[in-house]
């Protein structure tokens, strides 16, 4: 062959396998701040049944239609069920699979997002589902207040890499919940936990969570947290944060707590203080907002944060 023509392969050669990667093994994009929207979809509300009626076409394009930048969305909490299957859980825990539909529900909303340039946190407990005493069992958890075993933090750390590397770049973060007791957690202990979180993409979002309000919204609380937690049930007039290596996020709930479907409690005047705020500090403003089985917000919700974020 000439010269050219082998270039002329090997080019098309690399076209051909970018095409044939799955999309949760391509590039991921840098991290960007801005507005996001946490909502917490669980099982244990809806049923593992529930799960086959979300529409993630509707879902993904009211959260364009918001203009929001990020989303963080609950693979599960402390009932022992999630959203998406794990092969590493299924080893360690084999009777759990119960617990897991076949539906990956995060890869299917990872690539709707991407597709309208909106990022895809993450959240995941730090420590085992605590109402499920026989995962916690063959995880080898104990109560959340007390420091983790290490056979806990080698078994959590092989289910996070799991996630991380089957979602790839198609997730930009990961915000882990109840940090409370981290103590006699090794260097090595966190090198396992801190490389399972970027496994896949190695500039992802970090954040580890302390606790709700001004003392630890902004705590860092693992050697590779990058973002604050940001759990912050009222906000103060104006966001600031204090002098920090963190990036700076401060997330709390539309309505009177968690995935309550309820009316709102802000006005668009203090969200537009807030959103205007993390901008100038280059930094996430997050609200939690519920949505239903199927997906689907509360229109008067989406009326209001379309309101707040419509272009001028």
């Amino acid at each position: 062959m000439t010269g050219s023509l082998i270039r002329f392969v090997r080019l098309l050669a690399t076209l051909l396998l970018a095409a044939a990667l799955p999309l949760a093994a391509r590039a991921q994009p840098t991290p960007q701040p801005g507005f996001g929207v946490m909502v917490h979809y669980l099982p244990d509300k809806q049923s593992i049944g529930e799960i086959k009626r979300f529409d993630v076409e509707t879902f993904a394009s009211t959260l364009a239609e918001m203009r929001v930048s990020h989303l963080i969305l609950t693979l599960g909490q402390n009932s022992g069920q999630y959203i998406a299957p794990n092969a590493a859980l299924e080893v360690l825990c084999p009777s759990s699979v119960a617990n897991r539909p076949p539906r990956d529900l995060p890869l299917e909303i990872g690539r709707a997002l991407r597709s309208r340039g909106i990022a895809l946190i993450l959240y995941l407990p730090f420590r085992a589902p605590q109402g499920d005493r026989a995962m916690m069992e063959c995880l080898g958890d104990v109560s959340e207040q007390e420091p983790p075993p290490a056979r806990f933090v080698a078994a959590w750390s092989s289910v996070i890499r799991d996630w991380s590397e089957r979602y790839g770049a198609l997730a930009s973060g990961w915000w882990f919940d109840g940090t409370y007791n981290t103590k006699g957690i090794t260097p090595a202990g966190w090198e396992m936990l801190c490389s399972a979180a970027r496994a896949g993409a190695t500039n992802r979002w970090l954040a580890f969570n302390a606790g709700e309000g001004a003392e630890r919204f902004s705590a860092k609380s693992a050697p590779c947290q990058n973002l604050m937690a940001g759990e912050y049930m009222q906000p103060p007039s104006h966001l600031t944060g204090p002098p920090s290596e963190l990036v700076l996020h401060v997330l709390t709930p539309l309505t009177a707590s968690w995935g309550r479907d309820a009316p709102a409690r802000f006005t668009a005047a203090q969200l537009r203080t807030w959103i205007a705020d993390a901008a100038t500090a280059r930094g996430l403003f997050t609200l939690d907002m519920p949505i239903d089985a199927a997906g689907r917000f509360v229109p008067a919700h989406v009326a209001l944060i379309k309101s707040v974020t419509a272009r001028p």
